[in-house]
């Protein structure tokens, strides 16, 4: 064979190895179902657009197995699961993944943060590319923060009418977790429980409210047992967040991850646009069903605000205990919002 065949035979080759298509099966998972706004974009949009770029930026296939509403992890397992490898990717509201994901768990430590999806998603993103210790933090659990996405506007659906911090006094409030120490302050009582629960724990007098978004009044139903909703202006929060296995990220091709964060970020976009739409809809609608929309007074917020104004503080001494540099990202959280126009209704001493 002349040089030049055994060159053109060897290029062919080559170009053949090169371009075989491969074929990736990911699994995927939240303790949320679909009614919720991060769980759908996945469900959808992420998958969706991951699928057909991957075919047609590098010809592989991408799979993905979803495993929504728990049926692999609850919403306080999901990060284990992605640690295991059980789940490639989960969605985690990481309220109840305070030991694992504390630190991210940031915008949470802050109450009466903006109420703006879009605004939270901004500082959310900045956030987590200027701050390399939310990514570092999750390294020791095998996981990837592929985005952190933004909630709708947290607020209190209830049995009872009520528009002042001092009406919530002896009031069973359901919630994650992480939220209680938002109501002890008030005498109020926390009653832990996910939003699965909500609608029974109202309905057979276990809670008197439930604090989740208002879309959950029809996501979930709510609106059955609760016939009121306080827009509290406890704002929308970065808690909930998308983690891929550290391992699959490896044996996945490079081309195929770059695709994968690419459209993560979109989602996390996504989350928030469709957030800030829901929340002005889904009011509108419980409005001409009849459901009572309170706003709380300005001047409620400054006085609940300042009753938890040491809140911040406390969360962050804890985690910078834990070898976290809490007190630093919180002051680069409230500095970050204040750059993008929010202006908290107290001061938060850190």
């Amino acid at each position: 064979m002349k040089p030049a065949q055994i060159f053109a035979a060897v290029t062919m080759l080559v170009c053949a190895v090169g371009a075989r298509a491969d074929s990736f099966t990911l699994r995927m998972g939240s303790g949320h179902t679909t009614g919720l706004t991060y769980v759908s974009v996945y469900d959808d949009f992420f998958a969706k657009e991951v699928a057909t770029r991957v075919k047609a930026k590098t010809g592989h296939t991408v799979r993905f197995i979803k495993a929504w509403g728990g049926s692999v992890a609850k919403v306080d397992g999901t990060i284990e699961a992605v640690q295991k490898g059980t789940l490639d990717i989960g969605l985690s509201p990481i309220g109840f993944e305070q030991s694992r994901a504390g630190l991210l768990n940031y915008s949470a430590y802050v109450p009466f943060t903006s109420p703006d999806p879009i605004v939270q998603h901004e500082v959310a993103t900045r956030m987590l590319k200027e701050v390399p210790a939310l990514q570092d933090s999750m390294k020791p659990y095998n996981c990837y923060v592929l985005g952190s996405m933004v909630s709708e506007a947290y607020g209190i659906a209830s049995r009872f009418d009520w528009n002042s911090a001092a009406e919530l006094k002896g009031k069973r409030i359901a919630l994650a977790g992480t939220n209680a120490p938002l109501f002890l302050p008030l005498g109020a009582v926390p009653v832990t429980l996910g939003i699965g629960e909500h609608y029974q724990a109202m309905q057979n007098g276990l809670a008197d409210g439930s604090l989740f978004y208002i879309s959950g009044m029809e996501a979930f139903k709510l609106k059955e047992v609760a016939k009121f909703f306080n827009k509290t202006g406890f704002g929308s929060l970065s808690t909930l967040v998308a983690f891929m296995n550290m391992d699959t990220r490896k044996k996945l091709p490079p081309e195929v991850v770059a695709i994968i964060d690419e459209v993560a970020t979109e989602a996390s976009a996504r989350v928030a646009e469709i957030s800030k739409r829901r929340d002005e809809e889904v009011e509108a609608r419980l409005k001409s069903a009849g459901i009572k929309v309170n706003a709380l007074p300005e001047a409620e917020r400054r006085h609940w605000a300042g009753l938890l104004k040491d809140l911040p503080g406390k969360a962050a001494k804890e985690l910078d205990g834990k070898g976290y540099p809490a007190t630093d990202v919180l002051k680069t959280y409230i500095r970050f919002l204040d750059e993008a126009g929010y202006k908290f209704p107290t001061d938060y001493p850190l």
